[in-house]
């Protein structure tokens, strides 16, 4: 039993770098993240995970290590779950991006309310979008993608073998441009629905002075983009998981970089 007890020890420090990554993992995703969520469940969330998935990296991992290696291996080791829940989120946040545009372009966005999930304020329409996309996340299995990247992370990018280089950057970059990329194309049916309205309601009001536009077209684009929104959902299947996947496969990229910059040398 006391030898049993000296292994373990020895084992913290080598799984609290596996605790870390799982930590970066968690607070980088918008649902794990949010406020709402009680801290104690996200801990036993993190310690699950990592607990699952120590016996599988356990052969990967440093035995030896100083407590200011620890340390500093844990802080690249939390950027590098922060990368990969990035990378899981780029849908919701696509989504929730697209929502923005369309509130504001619809008026929506005056009607603002507290979203305790992402702990900001948000319109109806950001969390019809959030929660539609959230919806085809789990029905694509993003979450058992998640966890796949996640495991194969480990044995591409061992802990306190991650780098910061042009890769990571270009990495991020390909990450936010796809974000916005996809807002756009969500939201683009909807706003040009919108300026359409808008043009529609222009003629009308030179041709019908007597018609009050604040009070009907108010009324009438609201009910315009609620609309495009609703069609646009049933039509965005295919451009939500192309996005999902995207944005997996450009994190496991950058982990084919820093494995064959690991296995090199270099």
């Amino acid at each position: 039993m006391p030898l049993e007890l000296i292994r373990i020890e020895l084992l913290l420090p080598a799984f609290g770098l596996v605790v870390a990554r799982m930590a970066g993992l968690v607070m980088g995703v918008p649902v794990l993240s949010s406020a709402e969520i009680p801290t104690v469940f996200k801990l036993w969330l993190v310690a699950t995970l990592s607990l699952m998935s120590f016996p599988i990296v356990a052969p990967l991992l440093p035995q030896s290590l100083t407590l200011l290696q620890v340390g500093s291996g844990m802080v690249g080791e939390f950027v590098v779950g922060e990368i990969l829940g990035l990378a899981a989120s780029v849908v919701l946040l696509a989504a929730e991006v697209a929502g923005k545009m369309v509130s504001h372009q619809s008026g929506l966005a005056l009607g603002e309310v507290y979203n305790p999930v992402s702990d900001t304020t948000t319109t109806e329409l950001d969390q019809v979008w959030f929660f539609a996309s959230l919806m085809i996340f789990m029905a694509l299995r993003g979450h058992v993608a998640v966890v796949d990247v996640l495991l194969s992370s480990f044995k591409q990018v061992p802990p306190m073998m991650m780098f910061v280089d042009g890769a990571m950057t270009d990495c991020l970059q390909g990450l936010l441009r796809s974000i916005f990329d996809v807002a756009v194309r969500l939201a683009g049916p909807a706003i040009l629905a919108l300026l359409l309205t808008s043009l529609i309601l222009g003629v009308l009001t030179k041709t019908m002075p007597q018609l009050n536009v604040l009070s009907v077209g108010f009324s009438f684009k609201i009910a315009v983009a609620i609309f495009m929104v609703a069609v646009t959902i049933t039509c965005s299947y295919d451009l939500l998981s192309d996005a999902l996947f995207d944005g997996l496969d450009q994190v496991g990229g950058l982990f084919e970089h820093v494995s064959r910059r690991v296995m090199h040398g270099v």
